[in-house]
């Protein structure tokens, strides 16, 4: 990038700050842009549930595309501003490994990534898109960055969900709840040696959350550890309604 479209850049940037006024949680805005994520949830499940499975592996691959397009512009930018760190720039937090597990079931199906996009990325990704950890509002880059990120994984994950393989599997909720834990210990452990705060491990978000509810730390992971269980639990009955709705909407073969 040359030195002017540096600065034409930088100029866009400031001007987008100083349009943006302050992030507020469940105000229009953003009561606005959780509809138009519903909505266009709803409107994906019954299309990817009825189209042919040709048609399923070129939406598949639209979905994938759109997910590494904010990962590479989210590295690019960050490698622009000279903001790339190891604190704050390793794909270690949940979300992060749930676009991970999205991409890979996207292009390269299998259950368990599966499994984990379900269960983690609407477990967590729901809770930060309600409460996101944003400081200011559209028109600013973070917003349309964060809702980018995380609107198209929820995307991804009612995609992958509306195949009629999606069926429950024994011990999900055992597995779910063995793989997060070992994500906890091995993340938590590189925070406490490193000091940084993956995952909010360590210490809660800056804007309001779901955790400011749940104590002070470490107490707030022992409350999370019975939220992801009951969570899981919901999650595992909703994907058993799925199995029945996907026959409603996508009847089999006709002799």
């Amino acid at each position: 990038m040359t030195n002017a479209a540096l600065f034409n850049s930088s100029i866009a940037n400031r001007q987008s700050s100083i349009l943006a006024t302050a992030f507020h949680a469940f105000d229009n805005q953003h009561l606005t842009t959780l509809g138009l994520i519903l909505i266009s949830c709803v409107l994906l499940f019954y299309v990817a549930a009825s189209c042919t499975s040709a048609a399923r592996k070129w939406l598949g691959g639209i979905l994938g595309a759109i997910l590494l397009s904010y990962a590479a512009c989210l590295y690019v930018q960050k490698g622009l501003t000279h903001a790339l760190s190891l604190e704050y720039s390793l794909p270690l937090d949940l979300c992060d490994l749930v676009l991970i597990a999205c991409v890979v079931s996207l292009f390269r199906p299998n259950r368990f990534t599966t499994e984990i996009a379900y269960f983690w990325g609407l477990g967590g990704v729901v809770q930060a898109t309600v409460t996101p950890d944003l400081a200011t509002a559209f028109p600013s880059w973070g917003f349309v960055q964060f809702f980018w990120g995380h609107g198209a994984t929820l995307l991804a994950i009612v995609f992958l969900a509306s195949d009629l393989d999606f069926k429950p599997r024994k011990n999900s909720i055992l597995r779910m709840m063995v793989a997060l834990n070992i994500y906890a210990l091995a993340v938590g452990g590189i925070n406490a040696v490193a000091g940084w705060n993956y995952g909010y491990l360590c210490r809660k978000p800056s804007m309001p959350s779901l955790l400011d509810w749940l104590g002070p730390w470490p107490w707030y992971l022992l409350s999370l550890e019975l939220i992801a269980f009951l969570t899981f639990l919901i999650l595992d009955l909703f994907r058993r309604l799925l199995v029945w709705l996907r026959g409603a909407i996508r009847p089999g073969p006709k002799p």
